[in-house]
């Protein structure tokens, strides 16, 4: 009696699916998307992202149209984030050429450096000098008028960014603070109140004189 022959069963693989990186890396992107921002606001943060990030560096071109069926969002609302990330210095928007990300010579590179720190010493000193004039105020026990001269306070910032951009003084000459603080030291209210008084009149001679 014959043998049965055995039979060869070959395995058939099928081949693996192709992995669509794009598909993938959008997907992503739309996941991320807050949809409760208006489309101006979702097209502005994408591509602040991307030059934060360095997907888009100095002098590249902004891909508008990319960005716009990105974020499933018409141009519209992508050029108008374009113009408010050119007010914000971010990109450069050149005509029949759409929009670049802003790119800098040395020079201005330096110059912006030293601004940058520049401002943070005047947002410190502002913090610090608010938070001093806000205790004073706060021993009086007034809530209206701690409320007030608060609100007076703010009104009065720019005047005092101006100040120090013409003067890069943080402190008016006169070691004013220096002299409230010796005299609450000293217990003594009459002397405090005319220091305050006259440092207040200090502050509204240079500081007005700007406007």
């Amino acid at each position: 009696m014959p043998r049965p022959q055995k039979l060869k069963v070959q395995a058939r693989i099928s081949p693996a699916p192709m992995i669509r990186p794009r598909a993938v890396a959008s997907h992503t992107v739309r996941a991320m998307i807050d949809k409760t921002q208006s489309p101006v606001e979702q097209a502005y943060n994408h591509i602040l992202q991307s030059i934060l990030s360095g997907e888009l560096t100095p002098g590249m071109r902004v891909p508008a149209e990319s960005v716009a069926e990105t974020l499933g969002i018409s141009r519209m609302p992508v050029r108008d984030a374009l113009r408010r990330l050119e007010g914000d210095g971010a990109v450069m928007i050149f005509t029949n050429r759409g929009a670049s990300v802003a790119e800098f010579s040395r020079d201005e590179i330096v110059q912006l450096i030293e601004m940058e720190r520049s401002s943070g010493d005047l947002i410190r000193w502002m913090f610090y000098h608010d938070d001093f004039h806000n205790y004073l105020t706060s021993l009086s026990q007034r809530g209206l008028l701690m409320r007030q001269t608060e609100r007076m306070r703010i009104m009065l910032r720019p005047y005092y960014r101006l100040y120090y951009a013409k003067t890069r003084e943080l402190e008016i000459v006169g070691l004013e603070h220096r002299k409230i603080i010796d005299a609450i030291r000293k217990s003594d209210p009459d002397n405090l109140e005319t220091i305050v008084r006259a440092h207040a009149l200090k502050n509204v001679k240079k500081v007005a004189d700007l406007a």
